[in-house]
């Protein structure tokens, strides 16, 4: 900026900028790009969509269970993400780090687990589960890599709006089908897809038929939705969600009702985890009225839908009891299946190889880590649930609005219900709940990067 000296008395001083340079011009214009351009929670969004609402079962043809929409949006947001980096885009707030060094961790152990099945005498079906394994890989990168840019709270908040709202059509998909005590979306298809599972099968417990609603498995639709619940009880309580109570509270009971009515103990599991990390944090004003509640939700189960409490009480008594035959299955299979692990205890025969059509079920998701990616792989699927869990800790700590303290906690809830039912199925086996670990694992890394540009101070903690 060039200045003129006044001449005399009464002249005024005149101010003159020079013309911007051409480039600079380039370099704003660029700016201006970046700021109104398409944002990872738009491209997130879609995912959701996908992820939720269109059934697992439906599958590009000759992926199999990797070809679902939101596998294919992930690959597509993987190009996005890769080019938005590198033009400068979209920049990840600093401190959000920790989901994309975890998924290093992760994709070291699947890369490690590749190539131990290419240098065993591995059959064909095998090698194609593990060129699927890496397809996969590169789809959950690039939904870490996408939420984990999400540099605005109330972007991510409205996302995770969508994500429950989505929950609870499904939610009242699968209510639906356990009262009417059929598959309701059978006829359902779409051009260029294909079903890779029968759509009309249901599978029972007892007198009560067990929903899958637009999962591919009961237990995987009772997962998905006790990580979810979490984030519906925050939005109900946060004073700047529209609506009066029904509209509040109506997702928080959909979701749940539909989680316990797959009649499956990772979902009585789930949400008991979400009432243990949650109520604690409450003040008696909220605590009395959630036991109130719980209770008479309790007694209307019990009058409307007889036998049902009395079944998933004898699910946990056999259990205890040791007269549960399906636990008692799996613990016999699990001495045949560690023979496969001291082959190779480290690097694992392969992620996503050990197919039940060649050998058999585990439903430990743990116990089949250690058997496809080995020791290393079971510490890295290890660090992704508690790296989810540190994140929303550390964001809370460092939060001082209730709101968003509020929502750093139910990503610990949703931490600890991954973690713990991963032992009770094959977590990253299923398209939907495993494809909501890695967003949240990333949300909850660009959570704690907002919480720290709010309290720089605090970065040492």
């Amino acid at each position: 900026m060039a200045t003129r000296s006044a001449d005399g008395p009464g002249q005024v001083m005149v101010l003159t900028r020079p013309d911007r340079p051409a480039g600079l011009q380039r370099v704003v214009a660029r700016a201006r790009v970046r700021e109104h351009g398409t944002n990872p929670a738009a491209i997130l969004s879609v995912y959701v969509v996908l992820l939720m609402l269109v059934p697992s079962r439906l599958v590009l043809g000759g992926l199999g269970a990797v070809g679902t929409m939101a596998t294919i949006w992930a690959l597509v947001g993987l190009m996005w993400a890769v080019g938005s980096w590198l033009t400068r885009r979209i920049r990840p707030l600093p401190g959000s780090r920790v989901p994309r060094v975890v998924m290093v961790l992760l994709g070291a152990a699947i890369v490690s687990a590749y190539v131990g099945c290419a240098r065993r005498d591995a059959v064909a079906l095998e090698i194609n589960a593990a060129d699927r394994g890496l397809i996969l890989l590169a789809a959950w990168w690039g939904v870490v890599l996408i939420a984990s840019s999400v540099s605005d709270l109330e972007r991510m908040k409205k996302l995770l709006r969508l994500l429950v709202r989505c929950a609870t059509v499904v939610a009242c998909i699968g209510i639906a089908e356990f009262m009417l005590h059929r598959s309701l979306l059978g006829w359902l298809s779409i051009p260029g897809l294909e079903s890779n599972a029968s759509a009309a099968a249901v599978m029972t417990r007892g007198a009560f038929t067990r929903p899958t609603s637009t999962a591919s498995h009961p237990l995987e639709l009772a997962t998905t939705l006790a990580m979810i619940l979490p984030f519906a009880v925050q939005q109900a309580f946060d004073p700047m969600t529209k609506g009066g109570a029904i509209r509040r509270w109506a997702p928080v009971g959909l979701i749940a009702v539909a989680s316990v009515a797959t009649v499956s103990r990772s979902a009585v599991i789930g949400v008991v985890l979400v009432l243990i990390i949650l109520f604690p944090t409450w003040s008696s004003k909220r605590r009395w009225p959630a036991v109130g509640a719980l209770i008479a939700a309790l007694g209307v189960l019990k009058v409307a839908i007889p036998g049902f409490l009395s079944t998933i009480i004898g699910m946990f008594t056999a259990w205890f009891n040791g007269t549960d035959t399906s636990t008692q299955a799996r613990v016999m299979d699990y001495e045949d299946v560690l023979t496969f692990v001291e082959q190779r205890p480290w690097s694992g025969m392969g992620f996503g190889t050990f197919l039940p059509s060649l050998y058999r079920y585990t439903d430990n998701m743990y116990l089949l880590a250690l058997v496809e990616m080995g020791i290393v792989g079971v510490v890295a699927l290890l660090v992704v649930f508690i790296a989810m869990i540190h994140n929303g800790g550390a964001a809370r700590r460092r939060f001082a609005d209730p709101v968003s303290r509020e929502l750093a906690l139910s990503f610990v809830a949703a931490g600890f219900v991954v973690l713990v039912c991963t032992a009770t199925f094959d977590t990253l086996s299923f398209p939907m709940v495993s494809g909501l670990v890695f967003l949240l694992l990333g949300l909850s890394g660009a959570l704690l990067g907002i919480a720290r540009q709010e309290t720089p101070v605090n970065d040492s903690e």
